[in-house]
């Protein structure tokens, strides 16, 4: 039985029945009033935010309070907020950087209780959707999933120079849970209408909002679902200078890239062409290489390592000969190890895939794993399914489960399941593992700079910079599998071209936040804790990470913010 339609669909569903009706503002302000008088949880909750935040202010709000423009600024960023309490303290770090670099800012953001919070870092003032957007274009989405054949109907579709089409898909799939689309299905069309309903709406809304703000640079958390996506791509279609930012792999560090239209498609966490030119000319080292191989072991075994996904919660390290036995591997055969994405997240995203979908990769790889039993083959289901059930509240078996279940069927000897919840450190893989298997996962950086053999089924990532095995089509990449025991191991060039780009990604990339602390629990849902450390303004001025991405936002040029050259991306 199907469940009842998802949150995310309803509530806009509801929103848009009370526009129609006429209903304002102030009836919504009025229900709040009246959640706060009959539900004794949020109320609770409400009296805990407003403490929190008080004691936030006594403590920071005179050092938060002081602008730090340099003298002369006349640039404006726009601050698209997450929506989230403990994201909004990150968002304020970026606030004060930026001002640093000449940049007043404007927030975007659809909570009014974190209003209260951005403007003690001195902002311009906050909007939102709701003062530009008009009701979401239902007859116009539903004729347009009616007229669909198949899913490249609706990915082709933009609209004012925003890819509505396919964050709709995406987002269709995050909402459901689902590996794949199937267009047929009433449930999965209502959703799709949905989603494409409110991208129409949200890439019009877009372009006001920017007539409005006229920002020079407008800054993301980088994810690209309905709502953002049509923004960011507007963004790009005019001309204005758009940064991302995301949780690196370690804890109080952020990846930070700059997107223009030739490289909108590219993963956050990649290396741009400038600054994969300065990796690959600097001299590489025995210190170099300590450094990437402290930062990799070091993730792991303190349980750091993209801790942010709760990937690392209850793992240990375990030694080869005991892993061999525990998953019954064969030791006179060489083993791979296919490492799925979570089927429906950030679907779409990144580059272009050899496979419709996550899903479709998945059973074509595992489908191929079963049939060559020259290997062993190992295939551990993401870790971080443990942390988004626990904050998504759901409760079903991992979908990549199920979908080996019912796409692929029962399992032969030498192929292997690990599920998300194991106590085995992936850590523990590399010293088994021959070959690795992967879409465009991060797994792929980590085995390559180990000597492990990496197929890729996509672009947007790490692809192509000559370390990887990249095919060019289904056929190739699927061809390659039936005779894998005899791919040829890595080359001392392409191990040392691996073991660069691997020291880009984890060690020169990431921004270090030294005046905040973000820091992810080591419990299942990976709760987030965000403190600020510096205790004046004249601390923030001189703080040298936020002094370093200030320099790399006001320059409006670099790809990739480096922090092993103080943020200007120069060796």
């Amino acid at each position: 039985m199907r469940s009842p339609l998802p949150t995310a669909v309803a509530e806009p569903r509801l929103r848009d029945l009370m526009r129609k009706a006429g209903v304002g503002r102030g009836l919504l302000k009025a229900r709040r009033w009246t959640r706060l008088i009959v539900d004794g949880d949020y109320r609770r909750s409400e009296l805990q935010s407003w403490r929190d935040y008080r004691a936030f202010r006594r403590q920071h709000g005179a050092a938060l309070g002081v602008p730090l423009f340099p003298n002369g600024h006349l640039r404006r960023s726009l601050i698209v907020s997450k929506g989230t309490l403990k994201d909004a303290h990150v968002e304020v770090a970026l606030i004060k950087a930026l001002q640093l670099g000449g940049f007043s800012s404007t927030v975007l953001t659809q909570r009014s209780d974190l209003e209260k919070l951005y403007r003690l870092a001195v902002i311009d003032g906050v909007v939102r959707w709701e003062g530009f957007t008009d009701r979401p274009r239902q007859q116009e989405a539903d004729a347009i999933v009616r007229s669909a054949s198949r899913l490249e109907d609706i990915l082709a579709f933009e609209h004012e120079g925003a890819r509505v089409g396919k964050f709709a898909l995406s987002t269709t799939f995050r909402t459901l849970r689902e590996g794949s689309i199937d267009l047929g299905d009433p449930r999965t069309r209502q959703v799709l209408q949905q989603h494409l309903a409110s991208g129409i709406a949200r890439a019009t809304a877009a372009h006001r909002l920017l007539d409005s703000t006229t920002p020079d640079l407008a800054v993301f958390m980088g994810n690209r679902y309905t709502g953002q996506g049509e923004l960011m791509d507007v963004c790009l279609a005019r001309g204005i200078d758009v940064i991302t930012w995301f949780d690196a792999h370690r804890s109080s560090a952020l990846m930070l890239k700059r997107y223009a239209a030739g490289n909108r498609d590219r993963h956050h966490g990649s290396i741009g062409d400038e600054t994969w030119s300065w990796l690959t000319r600097m001299p590489w080292t025995e210190r170099h290489r300590a450094a990437l191989r402290r930062e990799l072991h070091d993730g792991y075994a303190s349980g750091d390592w993209y801790s942010r996904g709760g990937t690392q919660v209850n793992k240990t390290v375990v030694d080869r000969d005991r892993l061999l036995r525990t998953l019954r591997l064969d030791p006179t055969k060489p083993t791979a190890v296919i490492f799925p994405h979570i089927v429906w997240d950030a679907t779409l995203f990144w580059g272009a895939d050899l496979f419709p979908n996550y899903e479709d990769w998945l059973v074509a790889t595992a489908k191929a794993a079963c049939a060559n039993e020259r290997l062993n083959w190992v295939i551990k289901i993401h870790p971080a399914h443990v942390a988004k059930a626990e904050h998504d509240r759901y409760t079903d078996e991992p979908a990549e489960l199920e979908i080996l279940r019912r796409r692929v069927g029962p399992l032969p000897a030498h192929v292997t399941v690990i599920p998300p919840d194991t106590t085995i450190n992936t850590w523990s893989l590399f010293a088994i593992m021959q070959c690795c298997l992967t879409v465009r996962g991060t797994i792929g950086i980590e085995a390559a700079c180990m000597g492990i053999r990496v197929l890729t089924a996509g672009t947007g990532r790490y692809d192509h910079r000559g370390f990887t095995v990249d095919s060019d089509s289904r056929e190739q990449y699927l061809q390659r599998l039936m005779t894998l025991e005899r791919v040829p191991a890595m080359t001392d060039a392409e191990r040392d071209l691996a073991e660069r780009f691997a020291y880009g990604a984890f060690v020169a990339r990431p921004w270090p936040l030294t005046t905040w602390t973000i820091d992810h629990g080591r419990d299942r849902g990976a709760s987030m804790t965000v403190r600020m450390n510096a205790r004046s303004a004249d601390e923030l001025r001189a703080a040298s990470d936020l002094r370093a991405l200030a320099l790399w936002a006001a320059d409006g040029r670099r790809e990739d913010f480096v922090w092993a050259a103080g943020g200007s991306g120069d060796a």
